[in-house]
């Protein structure tokens, strides 16, 4: 779409000016609103909000189990005043926990996973049946004996979650349908070792496994000292509303992202090394980071945004801890090139590869073989309508943003044997967030949705690391004036969720709005480039 002077009034030159006032503003009080986020250690630990799904099967794990009425009225109560709003497989988990009905439709298939296209979707179909199960909104059946079984011994689910789910999945399956039997007592036995491993009392910061684990244990061994600590470190996580929060910590990725969104911004340099010195503090032996604090797993989308602070912040004060990270990538990276999200040997994906070549620039001489062998795969990676695959977003230009700041960050060296590639690339995408841009300045997720504030935010940051400034392009200058519209009084914004965990359920960390805002504020007026 066209957009010209949005926003404006009178000469061209005044009424950039009057925006570029204004966004300097609208930054300075985001900047302090996010800034206010941060502990004293230096941890942004801003809790997420509560999600349908895990409130609503520990409500049938506190049943199962008896006790703690107050917390099971809670839990009613804040499953009863989302129900109005609650629609296809929230709706299904509700409808089967408060009144005991049966979904009346596969919402899984129907609504969940429609269109939904990655290598975990067959995983990804039986964990969500499961999930309805457990919850009473449709049967166990028999069908789920035989995936089960096969998605529990796969030799590649040494990522420790994806092992306890899909082992809590086979023994609750096979117990409820009465075939306990066929779950061995090694099997069993391998859950209480995972379920007993973790560092933190929510399993992992993920109180789904978490809660599966628990159900599944409850089948065969109800008395186990596990049980008791297992639903206190639940109950103890709630929410003032009386829901479960989707993520019971997410410290390490939002103090990652926070800071490289206050370094972007100017913040003051002892916050910035404050959050830093936190996050070198929690760098895994491997190199890289994990999303909670104290877990045992690392991940690329963690490593790629607290490394990118880190770079941004102070190189030379974080050095060592780079170079760590280097190491990370270097040993995860796949041989096509491309990055996943866990484990060496998962397919590449858009997201992760692009996050590990921007932080990798910081010191492209060394890390150069790495960002090419990335850029290449991330070109391939592109659609012809100059998107990619959205992975852990809804929202479109998440990853077109993340791609196009990969490929303007790379150094001249691998930059020039790919000039015409990463041209007609950043042509696609940016035809698409012209075409995509609404009415009022603002994108949605997709074309033709609402505009929110979070697709804004990365509209703006993609077009922004492709060159377009707010005080050269109209299309920039009417993404900017919309956000600006949207800032609360504050300081801060409010945005509708777009990040998925897992996929494609969305959760809500209300401080990311901040984080994305804060990006886009101050990426428009300069380029994105280091």
């Amino acid at each position: 779409m066209a957009m010209d002077q949005v926003g404006t009034s009178g000469p061209r030159t005044a009424g950039v000016s009057r925006l570029s006032d204004g966004l300097v503003i609208a930054r300075a009080r985001v900047s302090a609103h996010l800034a206010a986020a941060v502990d004293g250690d230096g941890a942004v630990r801003r809790p997420c909000t509560s999600r349908t799904l895990e409130s609503a099967l520990l409500l049938a794990l506190l049943r199962r189990r008896g006790g703690h009425p107050q917390q099971v009225q809670r839990l009613v109560a804040h499953l009863s005043r989302g129900e109005a709003h609650a629609s296809g497989f929230d709706g299904a988990l509700v409808q089967a926990v408060l009144h005991g009905k049966r979904a009346d439709r596969d919402v899984v298939a129907d609504e969940l996973l429609a269109g939904f296209d990655h290598f975990s979707l067959v995983r990804k179909r039986l964990l969500f049946d499961v999930y309805l199960a457990a919850a009473g909104a449709v049967e166990f059946e028999a069908s789920m004996l035989r995936p089960a079984a096969r998605a529990s011994a796969r030799e590649d689910n040494t990522v420790a979650w994806v092992e306890m789910v899909m082992l809590s999945v086979r023994v609750l399956v096979a117990h409820r349908l009465g075939r306990a039997q066929e779950v061995t007592e090694g099997e069993r036995g391998r859950l209480l070792e995972l379920l007993a491993s973790s560092r933190v009392p929510v399993w992992e910061d993920y109180p789904a496994a978490h809660l599966l684990a628990l159900l599944a244990v409850q089948e065969f061994d109800p008395g186990h000292p596990l049980m008791d600590s297992g639903v206190t470190a639940l109950l103890d996580c709630l929410n003032p509303d009386g829901g479960v929060p989707s993520i019971s910590n997410l410290a390490v990725f939002s103090t990652g992202v926070a800071g490289l969104a206050l370094a972007r911004g100017n913040a003051d340099p002892a916050l910035l090394h404050r959050m830093g010195d936190y996050l070198t503090g929690r760098q895994m032996p491997d190199g890289g980071w994990t999303f909670g604090e104290d877990m045992l797993h690392s991940d690329v989308d963690d490593t790629s945004y607290a490394a990118a602070f880190l770079a941004t912040a102070d190189p030379v004060r974080h050095r060592d801890a780079l170079v760590r990270a280097a190491g990370y990538f270097r040993n995860i990276v796949g041989p096509d090139g491309g990055y996943p999200t866990y484990m060496q040997g998962d397919p590449s994906e858009v997201g992760m590869t692009a996050g590990a070549v921007s932080a990798l620039a910081w010191d492209g001489a060394h890390n150069a073989d790495l960002m090419a062998n990335g850029a290449r795969w991330l070109l391939d990676a592109q659609h012809p309508d100059g998107t990619f695959e959205r992975s852990w977003s809804l929202s479109e230009a998440n990853t077109i943003w993340r791609a196009m700041w990969a490929l303007h960050s790379l150094p001249e060296p691998v930059r020039t044997p790919l000039k015409a590639r990463i041209a007609a690339a950043t042509a696609a995408s940016e035809r698409f967030l012209d075409a995509a841009q609404n009415t009022d300045g603002g994108w949605g997720y997709r074309p033709g949705d609402r505009s929110d504030i979070a697709s804004t935010c990365y509209s703006l940051l993609a077009l922004s690391a492709m060159g377009r400034l707010a005080d050269q392009d109209a299309v920039v200058r009417a993404g900017v004036t919309h956000l600006i519209s949207r800032q609360d009084a504050d300081g801060g914004f409010t945005a509708l969720p777009d990040q998925v965990a897992p996929r494609p359920l969305l959760f809500d960390a209300p401080v990311f709005s901040d984080i994305w805002a804060l990006l886009a504020l101050s990426s428009c007026n300069r380029n994105w480039n280091r």
